[in-house]
């Protein structure tokens, strides 16, 4: 069992339990078992089971069960199972999850091939028509070895693709995603991440509603850590 507090991280797998508090941050796979309270951040997958309380923030995904009160608020993605209390903000993703109670804000019918909404419904923030965007990198900061198709994303230069198509299916394009985490998903063995910016008009999502997009071109603005937050460097 762990407890977590204050802005500690941690990340839960197999059958482990986690007790998280003020501001921690818990990433739950397989079976794992958390309970948040205040302003805990988790991040749910597999069979993990989660009881979040005060203010605390889930995104389910698979077949991740949740139970949430007080205020806090339910990302429901997949097939996951939420029961929530009546001031809960529950978000349903896919008609797939099952929901009880809570405060239901129905998306699964958005358009999410449109760049602008997509945008809106995974919090991308976008300003002066540029959408800020993240990149799960090696130890080089290069992605696209996979591909044989290696690019370096070098903080303070423009990144440029030579594959375009302005489409909404994988290739073609530098693909992105609106987190560091999720982009991490594309890339299981990513030890760096960068913030870029991209044109929303060449912006593509990919797959219709996935955390990923693509872009003709986008400016790495600096290095963060998995949860976006910058790096200080000397």
């Amino acid at each position: 069992t762990v407890r977590a507090y204050g802005n500690a991280t941690v990340r839960a797998y197999g059958n482990a339990t986690v007790e998280a508090y003020g501001n921690a941050t818990v990433r739950a796979d397989g079976n794992a078992t958390v309970e948040a309270d205040g302003n805990a951040t988790v991040e749910a997958y597999g069979n993990a089971t989660v009881e979040a309380d005060g203010n605390a923030t889930v995104r389910a995904y698979g077949n991740a069960t949740v139970r949430a009160y007080g205020t806090s608020g339910v990302h429901a993605y997949r097939s996951s199972t939420v029961t929530a209390g009546a001031h809960v903000a529950v978000h349903l993703h896919s008609a797939q999850a099952t929901v009880t109670g809570g405060v239901l804000i129905d998306v699964t019918n958005l358009d999410l091939n449109d760049p602008a909404t997509w945008c809106g419904h995974h919090g991308v923030q976008v300003a002066d028509g540029k959408a800020v965007l993240y990149k799960a990198l090696d130890d080089d900061l290069i992605a696209g070895r996979g591909w044989d198709k290696p690019t370096v994303y070098t903080v303070g230069e423009t990144v440029s693709c030579t594959d375009w198509r302005g489409d909404n299916e994988c290739g073609g394009g530098l693909h992105l995603s609106p987190t560091p985490n999720q982009a991490r998903a594309y890339n299981t063995s990513a030890t760096r991440f960068v913030e870029v910016t991209a044109d929303l008009a060449d912006l593509r999502p990919i797959g219709g509603g996935t955390p990923k997009c693509k872009v003709r071109t986008c400016v790495v603005v600096r290095e963060v850590d998995r949860f976006a937050r910058p790096l200080v460097t000397s």
